[in-house]
């Protein structure tokens, strides 16, 4: 977690730099609206399909009126919601967008936060209460990563923060149609994940001229040191392959009129990270001549609403949206049942795939397949950039190891303990055996979670029947016995997101860094193969398709997919692990014991590239090491 903090400090410090005056900012602004879009999977030229919009009901009350909308903002993705509309408005008034947050009821949490909707409404403004996906009234996730075991929404690049904000783009379109409602005043508000959303969608959608987000916003400098993520839900954040900080979120939004509230005693939003936030934001709205344009309130509570805060909230649209002095704020309403609320009822449409969203809001590359030698070495060099500029481009940039000193395993007979530190500050332990006179290839052998220094010597005891190879297997971190319980690697994984890597990602890199001890141990000039079982395979094939001098992959029970692992930010927005495969073509590529059908495609570029018989299987690691991929022979001990 140290190495974690440190990355997240310095992204904050980042972040602060880039927003320190308007002039700093204006360079990078849409380069970084640019990315957040691509991190949140808005960046692809999604159509915007027919809203088929559905009124099911309107509820009046005194001076205003409740209608029951339902939209799909993608075929079969409903969207449910209510609409607060004044009674006989002198003309068209502004509209808000209220995002809730995660307030269960079987009717939609927007039965929960209608307290909002009645005061807008009767303050003179539209109010759209939206749904959010995970308490709507068709099942969707949020939970993916928290506790749903659904890891690969990290590899696809999938927050339900996207789908989030497509549907408060796509509500924005629904009411530009409505003859009521001043489509050149909308605004957007929200507490805790509907502030989240505030914040995603304004920065990214110009048309909302104010926004007034409730309790959320901090810097990772300070939410990664302090595990806040426990608390929180996958839809807080983007995927951040790109390294952004929540600053950036301000500044995108930065120069309308920005609101935000705190509590003092909230512990899901420290103060020391708002209080990080609103000095960034202080400057650079001071630097754009407006500094009235930003507000922080702190009040003394925890994470709760508050009937101040919905009245400030008022006070704020009224200055911006309508011009005018500050009057008093009637926060009293008459609460509707909640059931009178509900859109669909019990009669919830049957095709809604809303649970399904993170198998397709980020759209699947194209599988690598065979035309020409000219069009793979096109796909190849694009596939390897997008590996080294996207996906891994963290642990490229880490500072190489530094030389291996004695480390502190049990070392089996042959083999001595050594360790060395991973960009500086992540022991990494390994065992080397270097035999007298060594020939032939050297192996890298990656060692997977559980595998113990005794079960490698067993698993590598016939490479002495065939050559005399230096070894060297590497112990990437949570590996061997140093198993991370369950909770501990879940903190890690969601706190490395944070600072645009994963624990597999950093596993790669102490990989490479094997490889580096190795060449300095075993000579510069030996060919070195790597092996790996279960996940650790999967490590080891992006480290060959890295390292293209590693001149050998030999795959034990490798995962078919990243659906499988391992988690890499965005990987599966260019690639799965067969397309991987198939960038180790032509070297040689090694299955023991059987290659599974799904790299039946990597196949295709062996044998288009005229390799195939570079691309076997083998039932022994010590022969195919040493170049015998035939059957004629015995195996031995």
């Amino acid at each position: 977690m140290a190495y974690l903090a440190d990355e997240a400090r310095e992204i904050t410090a980042r972040a602060i730099s880039e927003t320190a005056s308007r002039e700093a900012w204006e360079s990078v602004r849409e380069r970084r609206r640019a990315e957040l879009k691509e991190m949140l999977g808005l960046s692809y030229k999604r159509p915007k399909t027919p809203l088929n919009v559905k009124l099911r009901g309107t509820i009046e009350r005194p001076g205003y009126t409740v209608e029951k909308v339902a939209f799909e903002s993608l075929p079969s993705v409903y969207v449910t919601a209510n609409l607060y509309l004044p009674a006989d408005p002198a003309g068209p008034v502004p509209a808000v967008i209220y995002v809730c947050g995660h307030a269960f009821s079987p009717f939609g949490a927007k039965t929960s936060y209608q307290r909002h909707g009645h005061t807008l409404a009767r303050h003179g403004y539209a109010a759209m209460v939206i749904d959010p996906i995970q308490i709507a009234e068709t099942a969707g996730l949020h939970h993916g990563v928290y506790n749903q075991e659904m890891y690969e929404w990290y590899t696809r690049a999938y927050s339900p923060a996207g789908l989030e904000v497509w549907n408060v783009i796509r509500a924005l379109d629904y009411l530009e149609t409505r003859p009521e409602v001043d489509s050149q005043r909308f605004a957007i508000t929200g507490r805790s994940g509907g502030a989240a959303m505030s914040w995603f969608s304004a920065a990214v959608e110009p048309r909302i001229k104010a926004v007034v987000p409730i309790m959320g916003i901090g810097t990772y400098a300070v939410s990664v040191p302090g595990d806040t993520q426990r608390m929180h839900c996958d839809c807080m954040y983007p995927v951040n392959f790109r390294m952004h900080d929540l600053i950036h979120l301000g500044a995108l939004i930065a120069p309308r009129p920005l609101f935000t509230a705190h509590g003092r005693l909230d512990p899901l939003f420290p103060v020391a990270g708002y209080t990080q936030f609103e000095s960034a934001m202080n400057d650079l709205y001071s630097s754009y001549g407006v500094p009235e344009q930003f507000r922080n309130v702190v009040v003394e509570s925890g994470h709760e609403d508050s009937d101040f805060l919905r009245a400030e909230a008022v006070h704020w649209l009224d200055k911006w949206l309508l011009q005018r002095d500050p009057r008093e704020i009637d926060i009293a309403y008459q609460q509707v049942e909640p059931a009178d609320l509900a859109v669909f009822g019990e009669e919830a449409p049957a095709d809604a795939r809303n649970f399904r969203a993170h198998e397709f809001f980020i759209p699947a590359p194209e599988p690598v397949t065979w035309t020409s030698e000219a069009a793979w070495s096109t796909r190849r060099a694009e596939l390897l950039e997008a590996l080294r500029e996207d996906v891994l481009h963290t642990i490229l940039e880490d500072p190489p190891v530094n030389s291996a000193v004695p480390g502190s395993l049990d070392p089996p007979d042959g083999y001595e303990t050594v360790a060395f530190d991973y960009a500086g500050r992540i022991p990494v332990e390994a065992l080397l055996r270097i035999p007298d006179d060594p020939e032939g290839p050297a192996l890298l052998h990656v060692a997977a979670p559980g595998e113990d220094p005794a079960d490698v010597s067993r698993l590598l005891r016939n490479l002495r029947r065939f050559g005399r190879n230096p070894v060297l297997v590497v112990y990437p971190p949570g590996t061997g016995t140093d198993l991370w319980p369950k909770s501990s690697w879940k903190a890690l994984l969601r706190n490395a997101m944070q600072t645009g890597r994963t624990p597999d990602a950093i596993r790669i890199g102490s990989v490479l860094g094997g490889l580096q001890v190795l060449r300095e141990r075993a000579g510069k000039d030996l060919p070195v193969a790597i092996s790996g079982i279960g996940p650790a395979a999967g490590w080891a094939l992006y480290a060959a398709a890295l390292d293209e001098s590693i001149t050998q992959v030999i795959l034990i029970r490798a995962p078919s997919s990243h659906l499988e692992g391992p988690i890499l930010l965005g990987a599966m927005r260019h690639a799965d692990l067969p397309d991987i495969a198939a960038l180790v073509a032509p070297r040689r590529l090694t299955f023991y014991g059987q290659m599974p059908s799904a790299f039946g495609r990597a196949r295709q570029i062996y044998e288009g590239l005229g390799a195939g018989d570079r691309l076997s299987v083998s039932m022994s690691i010590g022969a195919a090491l040493n170049g015998r991929f035939g059957h004629n022979f015995s195996i031995g001990q």
